[in-house]
């Protein structure tokens, strides 16, 4: 099946100018489509990210569609200048007011006319940058993404302070809480590449609060995992936290290419990919006019 996986990529027109974007979609179309953004972290690319989390190779079996867009690289002798504008102050991206959140709503509307797009089910899900841009769109647009998905890269403060929840939103977060790069605990160190972010507990707490009341939590250890999933009495309504001991800013289960000095090691115990879309494809967001 994973050779027979057809990637494409394309371009629509934006603020900023050309934007560019990979995706997949199942041969057979049919029924609606769940629609999955998965945004690369600081300094990567679309492509890198495909290889780190293989999303698109369940385009096929999950009959959803999977995007991979494209940050722009605002100085070409800074790779770290490519990033999403997920709300830091030091984030180039936010410093030249770069309108990925239009990007994504336009990525919206091109595959409204491309396929049919399942409207209760369009998912955020990053790794690092990424995903405090994806907590980002799901704090600023609850109303239209039904759940998000996080590796390694907690909210924004600033983005944060915005949160105001109407309706449930369903967070899977995971975190090494040996993360060299973003500090886990949320504290400022200059010993940390990236700051101005809540800790991976706050995120999780953020998202938390979005359920109704009242909140149940189980706690399940299993090696270096510890798995603490917050939930409402009905289990319809959830967000789980996946914290890793021995792990650093890596995807977990992803390539072991991905450990070096500057990234730490990578948890080899679970795949991210799959856990989160078995948690993503079970939730829903209601529109109006929908029952």
């Amino acid at each position: 099946m994973k050779s027979h996986v057809q990637v494409a990529i394309d371009t629509i027109p934006s603020k900023d100018g050309e934007r560019s974007f990979y995706y997949t979609l199942p041969s057979a179309q049919g029924g609606l489509i769940p629609l999955v953004f998965c945004f690369h972290g600081a300094g990567s690319s679309a492509r890198h990210h495909m290889g780190l989390t293989h999303f698109h190779e369940l385009s096929e079996e999950e009959n959803a569609c999977f995007v991979f867009p494209e940050a722009l690289q605002l100085d070409s002798e800074d790779p770290m200048s490519k990033q999403f504008n997920e709300g830091r102050h030091k984030n180039a991206a936010y410093q030249h007011e770069v309108d990925d959140v239009g990007f994504v709503m336009r990525m919206i509307d091109y595959f409204r006319s491309l396929t049919t797009i399942d409207e209760e089910r369009i998912y955020v899900t990053g790794f690092s940058n990424g995903s405090a841009f994806s907590i980002k769109m799901a704090i600023e647009y609850p109303e239209l993404f039904a759940g998000v998905g996080g590796v390694a890269g907690p909210a924004v403060k600033e983005v944060a302070e915005k949160a105001s929840w109407a309706e449930s939103m369903p967070l899977i977060f995971f975190m090494g809480e040996d993360d060299p790069v973003v500090p886990y605990d949320g504290k400022e160190d200059p010993g940390f590449l990236i700051d101005q972010l809540l800790s991976a507990e706050q995120t999780v707490m953020l998202f938390a609060r979005s359920l109704p009341f009242p909140v149940e939590e189980e706690i399940a250890k299993d090696g270096s995992i510890t798995r603490r999933r917050f939930y409402s009495r009905d289990h319809s309504n959830e967000v789980v936290f996946y914290s890793m001991k021995d792990t650093g800013h890596t995807w977990p289960g992803g390539p072991v290419k991905q450990e070096n000095w500057q990234a730490g090691k990578v948890c080899r115990e679970l795949n991210a990919t799959n856990v989160m879309w078995e948690f993503l494809k079970k939730h829903a967001r209601k529109r109006l006019g929908h029952k």
